[in-house]
């Protein structure tokens, strides 16, 4: 079995991906790049591009970049779910309650105040962390959406199960599925496992390579029918 330090995302998304769209498509020439700068000062972790049948530049790319953060969070979810912090939101909020009636020497405030109190004070402390959450994964899927491409890939160095029974993970598939990028992961076992499939957005103007600052070069590639990996 493969050790977690050869299971890293970036070491079988290249080979995963070619293949998906040596199939898809029916090409053997796909150009696979890494570190891609944009002529936006963008960078795209992993570009894959090709000539259609149709004489289209299709292009592809992959984000790992955010790969770490957005592991962090689905695995600190799916074994602690919400912060354990906001069990004490209630419990502070009656003693408050308890000590500035007891302070006005109102019975009221003592003992009324904290059941009403307490358990708002935990629902809005739960609301916002789940906010709070959503606008993480948010953030980290809108910087894949930086890069143009046909379509757009995240890459996690993640078990799969880590998305079962975990309400975040949920979230960050509809996510992803909203925003139309495409979702891969691969865990202990070296397997990579598709959990999402991109959306085709082309381009309005030409192709996605005018993008790029390599755009000539990569066009080049592709006009000659070279096989080959650009750096």
């Amino acid at each position: 079995m493969a050790n977690q330090q050869d299971s890293k995302i970036e070491n079988f998304a290249f080979d995963y991906l070619k293949n998906y769209y040596t199939q898809q498509h029916t090409v053997a020439n796909i150009l696979i790049g890494q570190g891609e700068k944009t002529k936006r000062g963008s960078v795209a972790d992993g570009m894959l591009a090709f000539k259609k049948a149709t004489g289209e530049i299709f292009v592809a790319n992959i984000s790992m970049e955010q790969s770490q953060r957005l592991t962090g969070l689905l695995v600190n979810y799916k074994k602690n779910g919400l912060s354990k912090l906001r069990l004490l939101t209630p419990l502070l909020l009656a003693a408050l309650c308890f000590a500035l009636g007891k302070s006005m020497d109102n019975i009221l405030v003592m003992l009324i105040a904290p059941v009403v109190v307490a358990p708002i004070g935990f629902l809005l402390h739960t609301h916002f962390l789940k906010k709070y959450l959503n606008h993480q994964v948010e953030t980290l899927l809108n910087n894949v959406k930086q890069v143009p491409a046909d379509e757009q890939w995240i890459g996690l160095s993640i078990s799969s199960l880590v998305f079962r029974n975990n309400p975040l993970a949920k979230i960050v598939l509809d996510m992803c599925r909203d925003k139309g990028i495409g979702l891969i992961t691969v865990g202990q076992r070296s397997k990579v496992v598709l959990m999402q499939r991109p959306q085709n957005k082309p381009s309005r103007h030409s192709d996605y390579l005018r993008y790029y600052d390599s755009e000539a070069n990569i066009r080049r590639a592709i006009d000659e029918n070279h096989v080959l990996r650009v750096a």
